[in-house]
C-alpha cells in the first residue's frame, strides 16, 4: 500500500483532530509528528517504533489518517451542478465587475432596467 501526502491542504490537518487517542498523539508529538503529512511521510517501520503498535495496528492507523485528510469524493456532475448554482440565473452580468458588484450580481432578470449617462462639461466626463 502506498500512501502519499501532498504539501499543504488537507495534509496540514492536525493528528489530534483525526480522532487518534491522546496517548498516541502525545507519543507522536515527542517525535515532532503533528500533522497528517508528517505521519504519512513515515514508513510503517518508523511508525511501529514510535507508536509501539504492531504492523497491523500501524496499517489500520495509516488508513484512518489517510481517510481523514483525503478530500471528499465528488463527481464531475456534482462539481458542475455546484458551479451552476453559484452563478445564479436570477442576474444578468453586465461584464463590468464593479457594476455587477454594486448591483449584487448583475441586472435582475425579469426587470426592466435603464442606464442613463449624463454628460457633464465639455471634457467628456460622464456622471
Amino acid at each position: 500500500v502506498l500512501f502519499l501526502a501532498a504539501s499543504g491542504g488537507m495534509g496540514s490537518k492536525k493528528l489530534r483532530r483525526v480522532g487518534l487517542s491522546q496517548e498516541l498523539c502525545d507519543r507522536l508529538n515527542r517525535h515532532h509528528i503533528v500533522t497528517c503529512q508528517d505521519f504519512l511521510c513515515l514508513s510503517p517501520l518508523e511508525l511501529m517504533k514510535m507508536t509501539g503498535l504492531s504492523y497491523q495496528g500501524v496499517h489500520e492507523l495509516l488508513c484512518v489518517v489517510s481517510r481523514a485528510c483525503a478530500p471528499q469524493m465528488q463527481t464531475a456532475y456534482e462539481i458542475k451542478t455546484q458551479r451552476c448554482a453559484a452563478h445564479s440565473s436570477a442576474f444578468l452580468s453586465t461584464t463590468l465587475s464593479a457594476l455587477d458588484e454594486a448591483l449584487h450580481g448583475g441586472v435582475a432578470c425579469g426587470s426592466l432596467t435603464e442606464f442613463h449617462l449624463e454628460k457633464m462639461g465639455s471634457k467628456g466626463n460622464y456622471h
